[in-house]
This record gives structure tokens, sequence and C-alpha cells, in this order.
């Protein structure tokens, strides 16, 4: 077994990690041993999909013992990664490097690409303003872009390798930068942006705004709670601990429900800061979103390869479904009737009745599924494959993979 000792190598011991991590075979295991596992480098192996058991030792250094899953890790690769779409036929796809695509789902076939990130994250849409956000980890940046053409309008900087953005209602844009403990908010004004970051906390991981519009939450894993967050002035206007590894939260109504991927729990949060109620989800409880009614919540677990249903009125737990390996991506189609959870290191993603609780097949697509955009109508489902690097087109009625989008699409 090999054993690689990362001690006194600081930030650069993570990316060593990996690399060992990628040239490793699929199933393979190997000892790592650390000086620190903080929540960042915790944060990061999680989403990675980088499997593994963490010892610390009596003088205060950390022992990981890895196993090597079907694909490299997640983030690793400049294949498709992030899908989102509109209500009039388009669906928008970044690579993990320079490139964004637009995609007809009718026609499904690229409408339009441009080289513009060092390496693109996530995707925000701002349909009303046809608005286009590309969060740029590689260049700590958010890129504004026309979302029809994909041309440049603006861009700003955002450190900490920004990942998540989001747009409110008035045109605000918000991302966090998990690498520097920000949060980046950016106002437009007169066809340009004026950006303000922030400190939050210690690995700050995603943004959800609040009933009015007027503040955001931030989930700060290395806090273990939320940070309130007024959008008009950047100012903190309250804290408050929830659980453990706060990662993905999913807003409903006056509520905020919030996913742990530390202690493998979802919590239920008033927007001036107190906790509700509490469920167990399952290990690594990281990827959450709601029916479109409301009603459910699904929680993807990621270390247990599992999918877990809650009634969100009470957070009771109706259902507990087996997923693929690693189902980095969790999206529910436009009229609430299918839930897609993907399989990064599988082939696989599989399909699920939301009202039913239940799988409904389980469908080849290609390696490194990551996230899942949908058409209008809710017939198809656009998944994004990092490994295999292209779109596959998903028929939810007859539960099969029609078509894949390549990369040559785009050129």
């Amino acid at each position: 077994m090999i054993e690689l000792d990362c001690c006194g190598q600081g930030a650069a011991a993570g990316r060593r990690l990996i690399d060992c991590y990628n040239a490793s075979e699929a199933g393979s295991r190997f000892i790592v041993r650390l000086d620190s596992y903080g929540a960042g480098l915790r944060m990061w192996l999680l989403e990675a999909g980088v499997r593994h058991r963490a010892v610390r030792s009596a003088n205060g250094s950390w022992e990981l013992l890895v196993a090597r899953g079907l694909s490299p890790a997640q983030g690793s690769l400049p294949g498709m990664h992030h899908a989102v779409s509109d209500a009039r036929g388009s669906v928008w796809t970044c690579r993990r490097d320079s490139r964004v695509l637009r995609i007809d789902a009718s026609e499904r076939r690229v409408v339009a690409a441009a080289d513009v990130a060092s390496a693109a994250a996530h995707l925000a849409l701002d349909g009303e303003r046809g608005l286009l956000f590309v969060a740029d980890a590689g260049g700590d940046r958010v890129i504004a872009l026309r979302a029809s053409d994909l041309g440049v309008l603006a861009q700003w900087p955002a450190p900490g390798a920004p990942q998540l953005p989001l747009v409110s209602p008035e045109g605000v844009v918000c991302v966090a930068g998990g690498a520097s403990g920000t949060l980046t908010i950016a106002h437009p004004r007169r066809g340009a942006y004026e950006p303000r970051t922030i400190q939050v906390g210690n690995c700050p991981h995603e943004a959800a705004l609040t009933l009015d519009g007027g503040h955001v939450f931030v989930s700060c894993a290395g806090e273990g709670g939320l940070v309130k967050v007024r959008l008009r002035d950047g100012a903190v206007v309250g804290r408050c601990r929830t659980g453990d590894g706060p990662a993905h939260l999913q807003p409903l109504g006056a509520r905020l429900y919030v996913a742990h991927s530390w202690d493998g729990t979802l919590a239920c949060v008033t927007e001036e800061g107190e906790v509700l109620a509490r469920a167990e989800s399952g290990g690594g409880a990281h990827a959450l979103r709601a029916t479109p009614d409301g009603r459910w919540l699904y929680c993807a677990n990621f270390l247990d390869d599992t999918l877990a249903v809650f009634d969100a009125a009470d957070l009771r737990r109706v259902a507990l479904l087996e997923t693929e390996a690693y189902p980095h991506g969790l999206d529910i189609s436009p009229d609430g009737r299918r839930v897609v959870a993907t399989g990064y290191s599988s082939d696989f993603v599989r399909v699920y009745d939301a009202a039913r609780h239940a799988e409904l097949a389980r469908i080849e697509v290609g390696r490194g599924s990551s996230h899942t955009a949908f058409s209008p109508d809710s017939g198809t489902a656009f998944v994004a494959c990092s490994v295999d690097d292209h779109v596959a087109c998903v028929d939810l009625a007859g539960l099969r993979r029609e078509a894949a989008i390549g990369l040559q699409e785009g050129r």
C-alpha cells in the first residue's frame, strides 16, 4: 500500500493528495499523513468524491486511509460540469476550463459557445434580464455574460475560488469564496457592477436568499452554522449554530433548510436563526432540493450513496433510497414529478418518482455525471458528465438516454 507523507507541506498537501488519487487505479487504497485536517481540506475532499477515513494521532497529526473510486477527483478534469436552463428552451453548461455553451433544448445542439473563464465552476441565470453569471474558480472572479450569445458584459474579482453564484430578484450577484472565508456581493450600477467582499467565516459554501430578498444566509462549514448578511451594505447582522459542517441550503418561504456534511443531519431554521427541527439524513449529507410545491425535501448523502426524503413540514424522514456512487448532483424537474441523482463515480444516473419516493430507472449516461438541467416541458433531462465530457440527453418519459452533446458541437 502506498504511504504518502504530506506533513510540513501546508496548502500543497491537498494538491499532492489529489494527484496521488488520480494516479491510482480504481479500487486501490493508500495512506496519507497530514499536519492538519481542517474544514477547507475536508470539504474539498468531499466535493471531489475522495472517499477516506481520518484518524488523529497522539501527536496531533492526521492519517487518512483513502479509497480510489471509479472516476478521478471531481474538479480535477476540464469536462462539462454544471448546467442550468430556462422556460424558453435553452440550456447552459460550463466546462471546468474556459468554455461555456448554450444548447437549444428542442434541437439538442449547441447554438453558442465562448471561452471566457480560467476554470469555470458553476452558473447562475437571470432569465428576466437575459444574463448568465459564471463563477470562475480558477480566476477568482465572476463573469457576467449575455445569455443569448455569451458575450462578456462585465467581470469583477471574487476571491477564494468562488463556486456557487446567486442572483437576487433585483439583480444583485453573490458568491462565497470558500478558500478565503469571504462573500462577494456585486450590485448592478449603470451597466456595470460594484463588488464588495466581506469576511464571513471559515469555509463558506453557499448563499441563499431570505424571503424578502434583502438578506442572504451563508453556510460556513468551519463555523458550524450560518451567517446572515444584509445585501444593501454587506453588513453581517446575525449568526447561528445549526450543526457540524453546514453545506447546501434550501429556502422555503420564511424557513431555511441546511444539510450538514460532517454530522449527517438536516436542520430547519427561521430567518431569525432559531433552529426549529433537526433530523438524521445520512453520511456526508450535502446536496439539498425541494419539490416545487414545497412539500418534500430530498438530500443526497455523498458518503452513503443514498437519497433521504423528508416531509418539509416536520422534517420526518419518509424514505431512504439507494443512489449511484457519489451522487454529486441532485435536481428536480420543473413539473415536480422526477428527481435525478447523478453518480459521479459511475456510468449511470438514477431517476425517481418525486411523489412516491420510488426509483424508476437506472440509466447509463457516461462517466462523471455531475449536474442536471431540464427542458421547459420536463420531458428531457440534460446531464453534464465531467469525465466523458458531454451532456447526455435523457428522455424522462421513456426513461432512456437518447443522445449526447459533445464538446465538438460547440466549436
